[in-house]
This record gives C-alpha cells, structure tokens and sequence, in this order.
C-alpha cells in the first residue's frame, strides 16, 4: 500500500492555511554494493508510488510538504469534458480526485458521498466533477480509462458505474482488475451491447484518455494535492476519508457565498 493515501492529519488546506552519507567502518566495495541497493530501492518506489496528501512523501531525498502554486479556488478548476454527477447548473461544483484502488476512496464513496448525493447532488445544490488521481499501478490506469470510456458512452450511467467499480473494489495491485471482472461489473450495469462499445472505445481511445487522466493529476499538483481521495470545495481543499459533517460545513459556505 501506497504510505500516504489516507491523511492521518486530516489536513483542510484553504488560501489562510495553504500547506501544511558517507560510509563509515565498512569497506569501499561493501559501500558501493549499499549505495547501489538503496539506489535500487529508490527506483522501485519511485516507479510504484505518487506521495499522497496529509503526510510526507517516503523517498529517498528529503521530505517536503507539497506547496500549492496556484490559488485554491474551484472556479480555476478545470471542469470541461469530465464526468460528473448532478446539474450543470448547481450553484456548489465539487471537484473530486480519486484512484479506483485506494481504499480510503471507497470508505469515502460508501460513508459520506451517498449523504452528499441525497443531501446536495439530487436536491440540484452540487455537482461532483469526478478527476482522476490514478496512482496505484496499472490497475488504476486501466480502470480510469474505462471510466472515460463509460462516459463517453452512456454519461446517465457513468454513477452507477463508478459506485459498482467502487463496490467491487480488491485489494491494490493483486490484479483484481482483470478484463473479465471489469467487463463484468460494466455489464451489470450498462449491459452487454454498451459494455462492447465501452470495450473498443478503451482501445481506440486509451491513450487520448491517459492523457486526460494524467492531466488531471498533473492539475491537482498545483493545488498542493498529491493524493486520494481529495475535494476542492470554493476556496477549500479537502483531503483524506473525511466524515460528513466536514464536507457538509464546506458545502454550507459555498453554498452561502452564492446567495
């Protein structure tokens, strides 16, 4: 597991609160030989992990805290073409970074966003942008472009689609994402004639939604976001499996600001 995708810190990150050797006593060629493992080492953490919000990212240089290089603020969140659920003309926008592996994004989906949903989605007062954050392998890169795939097709059930993925979430990089389990939950869902037409759409379009995909991580950077599951409501950054009440205080001064 990725060491920081959850927040232990629980951080809301807003414009006020913006962020939160040489070898001894062992021989030239033993320290050459750990020089090189720990440069292996490195490598490998690299290619298999993205530092995510809340804590310091595990390499091997020093920690940093991500520094946000643009402003929080939703309104320069980039909304055009990406799947979301509610009316295009809801007063609140959530924007919402996610990876289908993180399991501190399917606590998220199944505790709090079904009181979002009932509570400001289908009342007409939000709209959740869904971006990917598709940190977690190949899985992750698999299972986003497949969900661009379902927008393009049917955008009325992209939703149900991407609570089903959620619910039918194993544990990260064991390769419980096979085709046949996402064809399988697309299906359930879409049934079998859309399912084939999501199918080609991911390979003609899988590189044009990596792309996307990629763009959407690269966006949440300049937030100061590096992890899962992250919200920007207004002019605040919500990070971690955050409960209810949280959300629903950032929701209430959004919603405030436009009155």
């Amino acid at each position: 597991m990725e060491p920081q995708e959850n927040n232990p810190k629980n951080e809301i990150i807003s414009p006020e609160n913006p962020s939160p050797t040489k070898p001894t006593g062992i021989s030239v060629a033993a320290a050459i030989i750990t020089a090189a493992a720990v440069i292996a080492l490195a490598l490998i953490i690299g290619l298999h992990s993205s530092p995510a919000a809340g804590t310091a990212p595990t390499t091997a240089t020093t920690p940093t805290t991500p520094t946000a290089t643009v402003a929080v603020d939703i309104n320069k969140v980039n909304t055009a073409g990406e799947p979301y659920i509610g009316s295009l003309t809801a007063p609140v926008t959530i924007a919402y970074w996610f990876d289908y592996q993180c399991p501190f994004c399917k606590q998220n989906e199944q505790t709090t966003m079904p009181e979002i949903v009932t509570n400001y989605v289908d009342t007409g007062k939000v709209r959740v942008v869904f971006k990917d954050f598709a940190f977690l392998g190949p899985d992750s890169q698999t299972l986003g472009q497949y969900g661009r795939a379902v927008w393009a097709e049917d955008p009325a059930k992209f939703g149900a689609w991407h609570d089903a993925i959620f619910a039918a979430q194993g544990t990260e990089n064991t390769g419980w994402a096979t085709q046949t389990e996402i064809l399988s939950v697309t299906t359930s869902v879409l049934g079998a004639a859309e399912t084939a037409k999501v199918a080609q759409l991911v390979v003609t379009n899988g590189a044009t939604y990596q792309k996307e995909m990629d763009a959407d991580k690269t966006e949440a950077g300049t937030f100061g976001i590096d992890g899962t599951p992250a919200f920007i409501i207004g002019t605040q950054v919500i990070t971690g499996a955050e409960p209810y009440a949280t959300f629903e205080a950032a929701i209430n001064t959004a919603l405030a600001a436009k009155s």
